[in-house]
């Protein structure tokens, strides 16, 4: 082989090195972007997904409350049907007594 030929060889050996060191440089650095970006997506995605879980929770809160609320004013309106009743019944009762009394007293 010519010294030509030899100085070529080893000219395209060490391009080609250069050419491998660089790709392993690039793909090192694309795994470490690639990690880096999909930490701050999982990141990103948590604070998202708190956040959204925290407005369910807010909204699930607020209609418990309306509901309790809505229940306290029926149950009250109802108890307060009921001591009417109550009273109906009592002053009835009353007067069927105090008749009783009159008619047994006459």
């Amino acid at each position: 082989m010519s010294r030509e030929s030899i100085k070529l060889i080893k000219q395209t050996e060490q391009e080609a090195e250069r050419i491998l060191r660089e790709a392993q440089e690039k793909a090192a650095q694309m795994v470490a972007d690639a990690k880096e970006n999909g930490e701050a997506l999982c990141e990103n995605t948590e604070r998202e997904t708190i956040a959204a879980a925290k407005q369910v929770i807010t909204q699930l809160r607020e209609r418990a409350e309306n509901m309790r609320e809505r229940l306290d004013a029926e149950a009250r309106q109802e108890a307060s049907g009921m001591v009417r009743q109550a009273t109906l019944r009592k002053r009835s009762a009353e007067k069927i007594v105090i008749r009783g009394l009159a008619s047994k007293c006459r």
